[in-house]
């Protein structure tokens, strides 16, 4: 809404409260008629108390002296709503336990502009206005590992996570994924190793994480980048277990993580556990007894005991159809290298070794698929019942989807740090970020990179009179009603 100023009939001047759409001007209140200089005044007065009472707006003029617009210039637009949004849930989390502003605002623009070090303290200082030498960072945040933030961080979301979400925290999810350098040079944790993000010629870092049912972050660690994946899951465990001090813990955890020493170290720890079963390791008598049990019919479940756990075993018509286009493909695969063996420079899941330079079709590890197609194992330990077991080693999706959150929205890779004090701080402000958006995802139903774009549109402007040097900062006045509802709404985030 805006004032507009119309000659009358009689010669006077009449103000209206109006506004304008697609080409319409809609005249929204009749102000008054005046004819003269305080009669204006006090009509204008009157106009923008009804603009701000029925859309919230107010107009800069009236906290400026002078009312030309030619007087006034805007000298800085900073994304302040933002900050303090991200700041009142970096709060509420718990992390202000780490009293170190510095590490505060590095977690705030890494959420709200991801980028290197250098870039980040170029951020702040134009957007807060906030002057941190580049050297300072790096000093402050190989302090803050040595002087325990990455323990208090995980307390802080411990706690919250009980009193905040009101989660027992007996059931935790964990998952682990791979950040690569852009470097080839190796250090005790950077180094070459089995590469989730593909990118096999670059070094590495193994990370380890741990979140509640609801996808919330608790834990993390970092492993170097040759560690086998497997190899991570019982180290985890016992600190998770130490942190949490919950007697009856469950962990639920991917397939690529089981081995029997995990699980025998598991159940001497009194851990409970669901985890993804390798199916095609099992022997060809128990997978019989599977396809049997199953009989291919739909949401079929069988259990069967397997080295003294259980194993749950479910059949699904969709999974059915995708792995047996798989296998055909792989036959197709087969086929075409046995024909021309000197193009055979891997392996190929259906292909054997023959005498001297023959390959074969396997035809028992192909009969061996054809029985798994559609199965999907989970074993464990618990006295859970199946469907309940099921539905929990699905609820994982939530910690892919902290994976995703973390490599895309916060931009954790590629890492350029080359000592691993850095690269671990730089993961905890990563993992901090993660919490943050975690904790607005689920208090606003929306993504942090959509609530991101919202607050984006709320900057506080920096107004000038140039002729009397007054100097006010508003904030951007928002007409549209939805977008206006959805700042209310993230304005109570965090309080």
């Amino acid at each position: 809404m805006r004032t507009r100023v119309v000659v009358t009939a009689s010669g006077k001047h009449a103000l209206q409260v109006v506004s304008k759409r697609s080409g319409v001007v809609k005249v929204h209140k009749h102000i008054g008629t005046y004819g003269n200089d305080s009669e204006k005044a006090v009509l204008y007065q009157k106009a923008q108390g009804f603009i701000q009472k029925y859309t919230g707006q107010v107009s800069f003029t009236d906290y400026l002296t002078s009312p030309s617009l030619a007087d006034v210039i805007v000298t800085q637009s900073r994304p302040l709503f933002a900050y303090e949004l991200l700041s009142r849930c970096y709060d509420k989390l718990g992390f202000a336990r780490y009293p170190d502003p510095l590490i505060k605002d590095l977690v705030i623009a890494r959420l709200y502009h991801p980028a290197s070090k250098r870039e980040l303290h170029e951020y702040i200082y134009e957007s807060l206005g906030r002057h941190y030498a580049l050297r300072t960072i790096y000093r402050h945040i190989k302090q803050s590992l040595k002087t325990g933030i990455k323990e208090r961080f995980q307390e802080s979301l411990i706690a919250f996570a009980r009193r905040g979400l009101g989660d027992t925290l007996q059931l935790v999810f964990y998952d682990v994924t791979t950040l690569y350098f852009d470097s080839q040079v190796k250090t005790t944790l950077k180094d070459f190793g089995f590469s989730k993000d593909h990118r096999s010629a670059d070094t590495q870092i193994v990370i380890g994480l741990v979140v509640n049912k609801q996808g919330f972050p608790l834990y993390f660690d970092v492993f170097s980048g040759k560690t086998f994946e497997g190899h991570t899951l019982v180290k985890v465990i016992e600190n998770i277990q130490t942190l949490l001090q919950t007697p009856e813990l469950i962990v639920v955890a991917d397939a690529a993580l089981l081995s029997q020493d995990n699980i025998d170290r598991l159940i001497a720890k009194g851990v409970k556990f669901i985890v993804g079963a390798r199916l095609a390791n099992l022997s060809l008598s128990l997978i019989d007894q599977i396809h049997t049990r199953l009989n291919k019919q739909d949401n079929n479940i069988a259990v069967f005991t397997y080295r003294g756990q259980r194993l749950i075993c479910q059949y699904s018509e969709k999974r059915a159809a995708k792995d047996r286009s798989d296998r055909i493909r792989q036959i197709e695969r087969a086929k075409t290298v046995i024909d021309n063996p000197t193009r055979i420079m891997g392996r190929y899941r259906f292909v054997k070794k023959a005498e001297g330079l023959k390959y074969l079709i396997n035809t028992k590890l192909i009969d061996k698929a054809e029985k798994l197609e559609g199965v999907k194992g989970y074993i464990t330990n618990t006295t859970l019942d199946t469907q309940t077991v099921i539905d929990r080693y699905h609820d994982l999706w939530h910690i892919e989807n902290s994976f995703r959150i973390t490599k895309s929205d916060l931009e954790a890779r590629p890492i350029f740090h080359r000592l691993d004090e850095t690269i671990k701080a730089h993961m905890v402000l990563v993992f901090a970020g993660l919490a943050i958006s975690k904790y607005i995802e689920q208090s606003t139903g929306m993504s942090i990179k959509k609530v991101l774009q919202y607050s984006s549109r709320i900057l506080t402007h920096t107004i000038i009179n140039t002729k009397t040097g007054e100097k006010i900062d508003k904030e951007t006045t928002i007409e549209n009603p939805h977008l206006k509802q959805v700042i209310e709404r993230l304005r109570a985030v965090g309080h």
